[in-house]
């Protein structure tokens, strides 16, 4: 597990400069706040808020970010309050709550539909969805992939007994297939364009973009991603006023991201803090992200989604309305408008 440590963040100040027009809230009775992160880019509106110093406006004294080798890590860290947020795809939280882990979700980062890439190599010849049983696919089992190779399969009427698929972290399946161990990868940004620039391949379906000769260019929705802010609900009884900061803050954030005047802005903060190129986070910021909180309609037609899916594959039994692990008080009490459809999970 690498940790990174954001400096100490100058002292506490008043929560109303948090959101000029947002509420007035009490100072957080936690201090020092863990995020679980990521490298790609919807972790945008956490790093924008930590290099702005909004988390200090909100009286956060320290944040510091853990990255994780796998989603069972960093949610077995959630719940043991090794950090306080986590912002992983939608499907780790769905099968955490569906095993009885007590998580609840406090809102969307963001809406992802282009996140995720089926990368493939020339030599494979992959043209058409059924040349697919000729080639390995390297992805994470248990994430958001894993359900996006779902709805390919389950879209072209495939046959999911022929579909090679091996479990890899996103280096090692970036690392397979440019050995040619596996001829596919199927992952989150920033590691579909590592693979096309790396390695002679091409994109052959995205999260809503079939790539394969018969339908090339056609909208096919196979994914059903969304970024979560997901937190234990042990964490979210005890610590009311730490919650409603941190959303404050990120709220905030998720706004001066989806502003497109800030755009440049945005990529040069993420790309210095990620140590990553700014050409390449230019050519990716294009993947179709929404930065919105919203709880609406859409909201629920993705997390039931993806609970079918689980369903399907026989890891979750027992289908539960996602309004039941859903949180919506922090985000209805910064702006009513961002609640459509209301949790009914209560601390």
């Amino acid at each position: 597990m690498l940790t990174r440590t954001i400096g100490r963040l100058a002292g506490s100040a008043v929560i109303a400069l948090v959101l000029a027009s947002g509420p007035a809230v009490a100072e957080p009775e936690i201090k020092e706040l863990a995020l679980g992160f990521g490298l790609d880019l919807p972790f945008a509106p956490h790093i924008v808020a930590i290099e702005k110093g909004w988390f200090a406006d909100a009286g956060f004294t320290d944040v510091s970010t853990k990255t994780f080798t796998a989603g069972a890590l960093a949610g077995e860290a959630l719940v043991a309050g090794e950090i306080h947020l986590w912002t992983p795809g939608n499907l780790p939280p769905i099968s955490m709550v569906h095993n009885g882990i007590p998580v609840v979700i406090l809102g969307t980062n963001s809406v992802n539909t282009d996140l995720e890439k089926l990368v493939v190599r020339n030599d494979a010849n992959v043209k058409e969805p059924e040349d697919l049983y000729n080639i390995k696919i390297g992805l994470l089992q248990g994430s958001t992939s894993g359900a996006m190779l779902g709805g390919i399969i389950e879209h072209y009427g495939l046959d999911a007994s022929r579909i090679q698929s091996v479990n890899l972290a996103p280096p090692e399946a970036l690392a397979s297939m440019a050995s040619n161990e596996t001829q596919a990868l199927l992952i989150w940004e920033p590691w579909p364009f590592r693979a096309l620039s790396e390695i002679d391949s091409s994109v052959v379906h995205s999260g809503r973009t079939s790539f394969f000769e018969s339908n090339k260019g056609e909208t096919v929705q196979v994914s059903n991603n969304r970024s979560m802010f997901v937190a234990s609900q042990e964490f979210v009884r005890d610590n009311p006023q730490t919650v409603q900061a941190m959303m404050e803050v990120l709220v905030r954030a998720q706004k001066f991201v989806a502003d497109t005047a800030n755009r440049a802005e945005v990529i040069e903060l993420f790309s210095k803090f990620q140590n990553q190129p700014v050409e390449m986070n230019d050519a990716l910021f294009d993947n179709n992200y929404v930065f919105n909180p919203v709880f609406d309609d859409a909201y629920i037609a993705d997390m039931e989604a993806i609970s079918a899916f689980l369903a399907s594959s026989g890891r979750i039994n027992d289908e539960m309305p996602v309004l039941e692990y859903t949180y919506t008080g922090p985000i209805g009490s910064i702006d009513a408008s961002l609640v459509e459809v209301t949790g009914a999970w209560a601390p």
